[in-house]
């Protein structure tokens, strides 16, 4: 009775050289890489594709303007939108559940950190607080949690963060420590595993 992939869609950045330039794609294709459409071609990097919860849109990460900004792009008819402008660096969106918020990282306070933007009102409120680098944070299926990635032990491992109406509650409990490297959580369908590189 669970929704399997193969009615889904992947999103994807490549990457093609030529000589000292390089083209980069930002692609959508069904779950076995078939039926590729290309969303954006670029000259500058594209990164970190995040579909919106109902498959419409695409959130992603470009530098066409000469530093990392955030967009949301409608896959139908190409309109797209810049949600993140901030000084530093505007990184990693993730949409929420109901996407009505979308977790991002931010440097414009200092070094990295994860953000919640309440996409309605456009208003941000940062959830964490910490001298190393904090990012690439994804919504539980419930969205009443956050994981993400921080080198604030020293190496990059996950760390889990409680949110009450796109607030922080409390401070973030560290869930990995076997292995040096633990980064880029999602997690499964039901909420109860994550994957993770």
């Amino acid at each position: 009775g669970q929704r399997g992939a193969f009615n889904t869609h992947v999103a994807y950045v490549t990457v093609e050289r030529r000589g000292s330039q390089s083209e980069y794609r930002l692609a959508i294709a069904d779950a076995d890489g078939f039926e590729e459409q290309v969303i954006l071609s670029s000259k500058q990097p594209l990164l970190s594709p995040a579909w919106t919860p109902d498959g419409k849109s695409l959130a992603y990460v470009s530098f066409e303007k000469g530093r990392s900004l955030i967009y949301m792009q409608d896959i139908a008819s190409g309109k797209r939108e810049i949600l993140a402008e901030y000084k530093g660096l505007n990184s990693a969106p993730s949409f929420s559940p109901d996407g009505s918020h979308m977790a991002l990282t931010l440097s414009h306070d200092g070094n990295p950190e994860i953000y919640v933007l309440d996409l309605r009102s456009r208003a941000l409120t940062r959830v964490t607080h910490s001298h190393g680098i904090d990012t690439e944070a994804r919504f539980s299926p419930d969205g009443k949690t956050l994981v993400f990635t921080s080198d604030r032990g020293g190496k990059p491992q996950l760390y889990r963060l409680s949110l009450k109406a796109g607030r922080a509650q409390g401070r973030p409990q560290r869930i990995t420590y076997e292995g040096a490297y633990n980064a880029r959580a999602a997690f499964s369908s039901d909420g109860g595993q994550l994957v993770m590189v």
